[in-house]
């Protein structure tokens, strides 16, 4: 979940000692560094109108709890669990909202490479659409192993269950996630 290298771990016990402590500038380094995985993680579970807005929320939670945080853990999977309440939270208002069907609780704006557009472009957002049609707790298990490319180890650790459980969740919300796609017709078609 992590940016590549390891430049800053190191400091990230000191950086979150002096924030508590009362030196609030301390906490702007952590929030360079994670600023892209929370809004990944937000932006595939939260209507896009909101990625921003969670980002923020998910950040200010954090930095008001940090007395929470258990030192010698990691400090991306604490946060990523924030992110994905904020997430849980929006997701459950946006249902309430008669204006928005699940399938618009993500984000089909990505910064992806060429390959990446010319896929979702082919197969005309069903990916997006079969994943807005799963279940919350399927959807985040999927965008944490498959998005993030999270060890089950961290999805467990994430979403509070065991890493057997993940793994059986992970295997029945792939099988959904299939069902939903066979079904889509424009999905996989080729021409030819």
């Amino acid at each position: 979940m992590e940016e590549s290298g390891h430049e800053g771990r190191d400091e990230e016990p000191a950086w979150i000692a002096r924030c508590r402590r009362g030196e609030t500038a301390a906490f702007r380094p952590l929030v360079e560094r994670y600023a892209r995985m929370v809004h990944t993680v937000i932006s595939r579970l939260a209507p896009a109108a909101d990625v921003d807005d969670l980002a923020q929320q998910t950040f200010l939670a954090a930095f008001e709890r940090l007395d929470q945080y258990r030192e010698g853990a990691r400090f991306s999977t604490w946060l990523c669990q924030i992110a994905i309440n904020k997430a849980r939270d929006e997701y459950r208002a946006a249902r309430r909202r008669p204006e928005l069907g699940d399938a618009e609780c993500l984000d089909e704006h990505r910064e992806d490479g060429p390959e990446d557009q010319a896929v979702r472009q082919e197969n005309g957002g069903a990916v997006v659409r079969a994943l807005g049609r799963l279940a919350g707790p399927d959807r985040e298990l999927l965008v944490l192993k498959y998005v993030m490319e999270e060890s089950f180890e961290t999805v467990a650790e994430i979403l509070g269950i065991t890493v057997g459980a993940a793994k059986v969740r992970a295997l029945r919300a792939r099988e959904r996630f299939r069902e939903i796609l066979s079904k889509d017709e424009r999905y996989g078609k080729r021409d030819g």
